[in-house]
């Protein structure tokens, strides 16, 4: 598949192929939770390759023929590459069915997975605080009996999973920002402290020999 066809969002008809044959292979996520997983993959603080989290998506497919199975990675791959130039471009992002409680679930659910790929997210604590509606949403936190933004104790969760509905597309462009800044401040390349040495130069410790035959000896 050319390059140039890989930057291609998916149509609906082909959403729909993906997402019938997610919903038919074992072990494969729904389309939702394929759509969330993706996003956190796309908004992480490390890089993996799709070696890595395709597998995740696709559980244990049983591809007819090789076309298929470059058919179906492909439509995984536009997918993504959608979701990376809609987070670049500040875009909202949710389920294609972003109505549906269900699916906000499964969303949620997949972007958590894909959190834990990465030991670097959940070993910075406003990263993982930046989580908290997604957590809710996907139903790993239980607020009933939990203490409220007033110190009341919550009977009654509704009023809190509508807030974390309301604030979730916000949220997904605050990790994304987060994160992006992290990547520049901690992978960008050190900046050189001096200028580098030629090794046919004078050795700057004054020996009056050349680099190459004086201190570039001692450098391991």
């Amino acid at each position: 598949m050319r390059a140039a066809d890989l930057r291609r969002p998916l149509g609906r008809a082909e959403l729909e192929t993906l997402r019938q044959f997610l919903a038919a292979t074992p072990r494969a996520m729904r389309l939702p939770q394929a759509h969330g997983f993706l996003t956190a993959i796309a908004s992480a603080p490390t890089t993996l390759p799709p070696s890595a989290w395709q597998p995740r998506i696709l559980g244990e497919p049983e591809f007819q023929s090789i076309e298929q199975a470059r058919s179906v990675m492909g439509l995984v791959m536009r997918l993504y590459n959608h979701i990376v130039t809609e987070l670049s471009e500040g875009s909202t992002l949710g389920p294609p069915n972003p109505e549906d409680d269900e699916a906000i679930s499964l969303w949620c659910a997949g972007y958590l997975e894909a959190t834990r790929m990465d030991e670097a997210w959940w070993n910075d604590e406003y990263g993982t605080a930046l989580l908290f509606p997604f957590i809710v949403l996907a139903g790993e936190a239980d607020l009933v009996g939990e203490e409220d933004d007033r110190g009341n104790i919550i009977e009654d969760p509704t009023p809190q999973l509508a807030r974390c509905r309301e604030t979730r597309a916000a949220t997904v462009l605050k990790v994304n920002h987060y994160w992006t800044a992290w990547r520049r401040r901690n992978l960008a390349p050190v900046a050189r402290q001096a200028p580098k040495i030629g090794r046919n130069e004078p050795c700057p410790c004054g020996s009056g020999r050349k680099f190459k035959k004086c201190c570039a000896l001692k450098v391991n």
